[in-house]
């Protein structure tokens, strides 16, 4: 006790505590270019890495941390340094791992065809469709719903007609702004533009001042354009549930209306695919345009009315006699009918939910097992997307070259990950 009292420690132990030191300085070097490499690699997925001083950071990180190793040679085959991709490559921490032998494979295709997506999934599948759901080198994924654009700087640069969409994309430019934002708004003649802003409203809280500020006015335009007779379900269902709580059982009145609504023949209109191409035109200035677009487009499909209705429907349950149990289920499962025609998996996914309550309470079992087969079907074209992470690789032309595809049909996009079929 008396020589550590004296600070006369051993030698060996002195030597621990070096290491200790050594190990926690290491271990902390390390942490910090693991958050540089992830605030690095959304940069590197807009393609915009090569203005950003987290560069040259991320180019020092790549001597201690394999991720920004693989980072560094991702954003060298995006600028076109095919010889530096490979160097970075060849380091000694990634040299065999599955993901460098995919690049290393990609940089041999790409120059040579014309799409990154194809090069891509050729790759993949030449290398046996190795599975990188639990890989450790690729950053967190690219989720559409994730904001990689500047949307403050170029609002006085915008002509007035051009700044709603901005606002679909970030609606923290109205807090500032309502009454100018609650102006473009009531001028607006696009609906699917109206619809997007509404379901990004839609998820704020009920208590942040934009909501109540701002969602009104937009649903009164939304009626305005649609008018009295709406041509699709997605809009005749705003005014229907408008006001109603998710845990609100139906009235036997609301179960008539409901059945009037049911008959219309479409979920929404234009497709995804002709508001993306709308969309895509507002967004050319900012960086990965495609990406935002199909942002947009994601949010137009309106699904949060699909799942309104849902809720609203299991609260309805125990006020039911078995045949207004029965009537619901049949006008779910049309209503799912709608949402399953369009082609993005959210959009048939909540329709699948909407038709699996409503065979449930119809009693019908044929349709109950079709709804299994599908939801089935789509799990493993889920899974086989998520096996080729293809959202995970920070290559800005990659992610921007599959918002099209899956903007025209994201099933046949999914499904051509897990099964024997051309890719889009």
């Amino acid at each position: 006790m008396l020589f550590w009292t004296l600070g006369l420690l051993p030698l060996s132990a002195g030597a621990g505590w070096s290491a200790f030191e050594w190990f926690d300085e290491r271990k902390k070097a390390r942490d910090s270019a693991a958050r540089l490499t992830q605030d690095a690699a959304w940069h590197a997925f807009d393609g915009t890495l090569g203005e950003s001083p987290l560069l040259g950071g991320v180019l020092k990180a790549a001597r201690i941390h394999a991720p920004a190793q693989l980072l560094a040679a991702c954003w060298f085959m995006q600028v076109g340094k095919w010889d530096l991709a490979l160097e970075y490559l060849e380091g000694a921490a990634i040299r065999q791992s599955p993901e460098a032998l995919l690049l290393r494979n990609l940089v041999e295709r790409q120059p040579r065809v014309s799409q990154w997506r194809h090069a891509f999934f050729d790759a993949w599948q030449s290398l046996g469709r190795p599975d990188f759901r639990q890989s450790t080198l690729l950053p967190s994924p690219l989720q559409w719903s994730h904001l990689m654009a500047d949307t403050w700087s170029p609002w006085d640069a915008t002509h007035e007609s051009r700044r709603l969409p901005l606002v679909v994309l970030n609606p923290e430019l109205a807090r500032a702004r309502q009454d100018e934002v609650g102006g473009l708004v009531h001028a607006s003649d696009s609906l699917p533009i109206l619809m997007a802003l509404r379901e990004h409203l839609f998820a704020y809280e009920e208590q942040d001042p934009l909501r109540p500020g701002l969602l009104p006015a937009v649903d009164e335009r939304i009626g305005q354009l649609a008018g009295s007779s709406p041509r699709t379900l997605q809009l005749a269902l705003i005014p229907f549930l408008t006001g109603s709580l998710l845990s609100q059982p139906f009235s036997h009145g609301e179960l008539e209306t409901l059945e009037n609504l049911v008959t219309l023949s479409e979920w929404k209109q234009p497709s995804s695919e002709q508001f993306f191409m709308e969309m895509l035109g507002h967004f050319e200035a900012l960086p990965a345009p495609g990406h935002h677009a199909w942002s947009a487009a994601t949010l137009a499909q309106g699904v949060s009315l699909g799942v309104w209705l849902y809720h609203r429907a299991r609260a309805s349950k125990a006020h039911l006699n078995d045949e207004d149990r029965r009537w619901l289920g049949r006008l779910l499962w049309v209503a799912g009918a709608r949402l399953r025609e369009q082609h993005s998996c959210q959009e048939v996914e909540q329709g699948l939910r909407l038709q699996m309550l409503g065979s449930e309470w119809m009693e019908h079992s044929p349709s109950r097992d079709d709804c299994i087969t599908v939801w089935v079907d789509v799990g493993r074209w889920q899974k086989s997307l998520l096996q080729a992470a293809y959202y995970r690789w920070p290559l800005a032309s990659l992610q921007e070259e599959s918002c099209e595809p899956r903007a025209r049909d994201e099933l046949t996009w999914m499904r051509t990950f897990a099964e024997k079929i051309p890719l889009p």
